[in-house]
């Protein structure tokens, strides 16, 4: 039965699929900003209920301040709080989070996210994203940070390359962190707690998949479970379909999770992590899996899982 768990992967709602692309919009909103040289500086406190878009080659600047996303007259919020226009963006010092609103599914661009770069290199570093979610929702969206680029089938015709550093993330719906595609992630020392909304949905905390690469390092991850059926699993760190060598090394997983790292990924890094569970048990109890050929997994503590290493490939 556990040998089976790399087979409900897909259950576990990895996220790709749709080319995603927003037009730029000007935003029924109260933020103010002071453009000075490439800086995007917010002034206030402030809120929005369309997308705040970062002109290419900017840094929005949040100077610790927040930006709310709400709901719009007549409708409900989609897409990003915050996310680029073009092919180079940074976010630094910023506050994100959302009020209220209503839980409705949404697909392809309109997914709900904090930050996303879509077809971007940049930085997104020590910014606080909080609550970005839909009430007990079990729609599969709820990104807090997401970066993304096509093509997601393993080929790197155009890679972009993300740094994601010292984020805190908390309350979020489907995952904090993602990185998926033609992209390169450098995810380090960002603090992730465990999704707000796991009794209606498998959440992650991060997921690195479909192609892309990264350097997961110096994290701390709050595990996640999925207690509804045995049909998906919740994780703390997922990889999944990713590029060859993809490092998870020094992170640390506490509370609980379904698998604390599942890796259905080759010739990638699995070391130094601390695994711990001290929770309620979902229908797996996996602390380390490893479902692809020729990962190194060596120097992990992983302590309260009744499976604390599982192979299958």
């Amino acid at each position: 039965m556990r040998r089976q768990l790399k087979w409900f992967v897909f259950a576990i709602a990895v996220f790709i699929l749709s080319t995603v692309f927003i037009t730029p919009v000007s935003a029924a909103t109260s933020c103010v900003f002071n453009f000075v040289g490439t800086r995007m500086v917010l002034t206030n406190n402030c809120t929005t209920d369309e997308t705040i878009v970062i002109p290419q080659g900017y840094t929005l600047d949040g100077m610790g301040r927040m930006i709310t996303a709400v709901d719009p007259p007549g409708g409900h919020f989609v897409g990003a709080v915050v996310r680029n226009e073009g092919t180079i963006a940074h976010v630094r010092n910023l506050r994100v989070t959302v009020s209220g609103l209503l839980n409705v599914c949404d697909g392809g661009a309109d997914r709900l996210r904090g930050i996303m770069f879509e077809g971007a290199s940049g930085t997104i570093i020590n910014n606080k994203v909080l609550g970005v979610r839909q009430v007990a929702s079990g729609c599969q969206e709820g990104n807090s940070i997401e970066v993304r680029n096509e093509p997601f089938d393993g080929t790197h015709p155009n890679t972009h390359y993300v740094t994601i550093w010292a984020n805190t993330i908390s309350d979020y719906m489907k995952t904090g962190i993602v990185a998926n595609g033609d992209v390169n992630a450098n995810i380090q020392f960002n603090i992730l707690t465990s999704s707000a909304n796991q009794a209606n949905l498998a959440a992650n905390g991060i997921q690195v998949g479909f192609g892309a690469l990264a350097n997961v390092r110096f994290n701390i991850v709050g595990g996640n479970t999925w207690q509804v059926n045995d049909t998906a699993a919740a994780t703390g760190i997922l990889v999944y379909d990713a590029e060859d060598g993809v490092v998870v090394r020094n992170n640390k997983i506490y509370n609980n999770a379904d698998v604390g790292i599942y890796f259905i990924a080759e010739y990638g890094t699995i070391s130094q992590n601390i695994v711990i569970e001290s929770g309620t048990d979902g229908f797996y109890d996996v602390g380390i899996g490893n479902y692809g050929i020729g990962n190194v997994v060596e120097h992990n503590i992983v302590q309260g899982y009744d499976i604390p290493y599982e192979e299958d490939f």
